[in-house]
């Protein structure tokens, strides 16, 4: 029941739409479809300043983690990378704090990871067998659904010849990192099953989310979708000439349309497009990029520690402002660059990238050895895509501030947790089946029969 509440708790938070006076990134601040009925639960509470949200969790927490059999079945080494990093966050925060830097900033730069941590360690707690498992993934790939065909229905019903020119996407940057998570979740079960069935449904459900990235108009969608399809491969690579001939079969296919759409326009060679502007010197958001990288840069080797960077709370210095220009309701950019991974860095120094970050490897390590010692579909499935998501939020992360995103980071906590528990229990030691000796059964005399009864007018038996 505790699991399902979670996996409810998942869906409202990747589904809701939050109100427009607090989110107009959301369909470009022109739309909201009915499920803005749960933006009230991610609404500050006057006086404490904490959204139902976070007061639903702080409620589960304690019988998520002391239930009984709270700490069967779990990976310790998840338990201390989610210790180390909460630990990370409170020494560079303090750091921070005592250089004078702003609390306030820093809570805006911090509770979505915080709140990622709490999450993964309590779906760690929860998680008890392959149904839970099972729940988890089909929660992932429902939300990347619902989200996709809201984004086909805006497009549809509310851009396309209505407004001109269209805005230039459909959504949040966060869905991203969802719609990625949607397709891996389908392509590792039907590589974890090998029937038809699941192929056509792998097919069916990836073109559609596929469909839903392009009207979406996120280049990096498909630098994400790369990686993790790379890393797709190189898991399914030893499994013989069968991975081999498929990509021989459409790598030639896809050598070819890179080539032939590089940089050309049309929603057809979107990925193309994405893959040739990505750094380019000739787009205007790429350049606004690489300035930002070259201030937090500066940042790093001039006004922080190697060991604990500035510290949280303390914006980046802006040496160069040439093309990263924003607006005055942009009065938070210093304290949330774009590149928020490498934001990690300069903020916590050394000990933000390899405390804070450490969860991220030990989630890579444990979902590689969960997978090679899985024997069931769905571990095996679940190890592959918390494996293979892994490069896409690290992408999101360094493309778009995917380190302070709500839904980026509950999909890292889903990450973490299947990792965590694919890995135990492929390391868990066969079950001892033991058997009780039989009960001994009570002695019985047995009961005198009469004497039979011999007719001496019958002849005699004869005996052979």
């Amino acid at each position: 029941m505790l699991c399902r509440i979670l996996c409810a708790l998942l869906f409202v938070a990747w589904t809701a739409e939050w109100p427009l006076e607090f989110d107009q990134s959301l369909y470009n601040g022109l739309w909201r479809s009915p499920l803005q009925v749960l933006g009230p639960l991610f609404v500050s509470l006057p006086g404490i300043n904490l959204f139902p949200f976070h007061l639903i969790l702080i409620v589960l927490t304690p019988f998520c983690l002391f239930r009984p059999g709270a700490s069967r079945g779990r990976s310790a080494v998840m338990d201390v990378a989610i210790l180390v990093s909460v630990a990370s966050v409170a020494v560079t925060f303090l750091w921070g704090f005592a250089r004078g830097g702003s609390a306030y900033n820093a809570y805006f730069q911090l509770w979505r990871f915080l709140l990622a941590l709490l999450f993964a360690l309590l779906l760690h707690s929860t998680i008890r067998g392959t149904r839970d498992l099972r729940a988890l993934g089909l929660t992932v790939l429902a939300a990347a659904l619902v989200r996709g065909a809201l984004v086909v229905y805006f497009y549809w019903e509310v851009v396309h010849g209505r407004i001109d020119p269209p805005p230039p996407h459909m959504t949040n940057h966060d869905d991203t990192l969802l719609f990625v998570a949607g397709v891996l979740v389908v392509v590792s079960w039907a590589a974890a099953r090998g029937t038809a069935r699941s192929l056509a449904g792998a097919l069916f459900v990836s073109g559609f989310l596929l469909y839903a990235i392009m009207l979406n108009n996120r280049r990096l969608a498909w630098i994400e979708l790369v990686l993790a399809f790379g890393f797709v491969y190189l898991l399914l690579a030893p499994r013989g000439w069968r991975v081999h001939r498929w990509a021989l079969l459409f790598g030639p296919i896809v050598l070819v349309y890179l080539v032939v759409g590089w940089g050309q326009p049309g929603a057809f060679f979107a990925p193309a497009r994405a893959l040739a502007t990505a750094g380019s010197n000739a787009d205007a958001s790429s350049l606004a990029r690489q300035e930002e990288v070259r201030n937090l840069l500066y940042t790093l080797a001039n006004a922080g520690n190697p060991l604990l960077g500035t510290g949280w709370g303390v914006p980046y210095q802006k040496v160069t402002s040439v093309y990263s220009n924003f607006g005055p309701e942009w009065w938070q950019y210093l304290y949330l660059p774009h590149n928020s991974l490498l934001a990690v860095a300069v903020f916590g120094g050394l000990v933000g990238i390899c405390g804070i970050w450490i969860v991220v490897p030990v989630t890579a390590f444990l979902a590689m050895r969960g997978y090679r010692a899985a024997t069931r579909p769905v571990d095996r499935a679940a190890a592959m895509t918390a494996l293979c998501i892994l490069p896409a939020y690290g992408a999101q992360c360094y493309g778009d501030i995917g380190f302070q995103s709500l839904t980026c980071g509950l999909i890292l906590s889903v990450t973490m947790a299947a990792a965590g528990k694919v890995s135990a229990w492929a390391a868990a030691p066969p079950e001892r089946v033991r058997t009780r000796p039989p009960r001994p059964r009570p002695f019985v005399r047995p009961a005198r029969l009469p004497p039979a009864r011999v007719d001496a007018r019958l002849p005699a038996r004869r005996v052979r």
